[in-house]
């Protein structure tokens, strides 16, 4: 087994599809197919349901996604390792929620990058669950999120502190207003677990 064969296998995983997965690798259909078949022969377990609605895991193919996803994130690393010098460069993608990337981002991000500019950063937005999520798949190099996380594989730091107030024209203790509706954003929202 192949990392370019792991790799391929996780996008075909990803996208359920295997056009899609190769417009994405910029591979040709055929090549995909090959592949993940070949794949599937060396393993001699299928490893995906094909319908006619795209490709889905199968319960031996859920089982590799795991392992594909920390072997390709360990090779990324280790490229990475070998690339590192004094002076930082390359890719740096960062999730933050959209509050944080108002309001406390600008500051450390220019700072940041009068002191390395050969790093390419790049900035999504996105609620607390999702970052973590992408943090986890390894869509982002790390993330703004209100914490605190609850998560083995997250290591964490503080970075600011936010206080959360409630606004009424209502008159009342907190615990009256807390009965009454509220504004927030969507489910998701840091703000409205708390």
């Amino acid at each position: 087994m192949e990392s370019g064969d792991l790799k391929i296998f996780q996008a075909v995983a990803r996208e359920g599809s295997i056009t899609k997965a190769a417009q994405m690798l910029n591979y040709v259909q055929s090549n995909v197919t090959a592949r993940v078949h070949n794949l599937e022969e060396d393993l001699n377990i299928r490893l995906f349901h094909r319908t006619n609605r795209g490709m889905k895991l199968t319960a031996a193919g859920e089982n590799l996604l795991q392992y594909a996803d920390q072997v390709l994130s360990l090779l990324d690393k280790a490229e990475k390792s070998t690339r590192m010098s004094r002076q930082p460069k390359g890719p740096l993608r960062i999730g933050s929620l959209e509050t944080t990337a108002v309001t406390h981002l600008p500051e450390h991000a220019a700072s940041f990058l009068r002191r390395f500019p050969e790093v390419d950063l790049s900035v999504n937005t996105a609620d607390t669950h999702h970052l973590i999520q992408q943090v986890l798949d390894h869509k982002v190099d790390g993330a703004f999120v209100y914490g605190p996380v609850e998560h083995a594989a997250v290591r964490q730091l503080h970075v600011s502190h936010d206080e959360l107030v409630l606004i009424s024209s209502r008159e009342g203790t907190a615990e009256d207003m807390l009965q009454q509706p509220m504004l927030f954003f969507g489910a998701g929202c840091s703000h409205r677990d708390r």
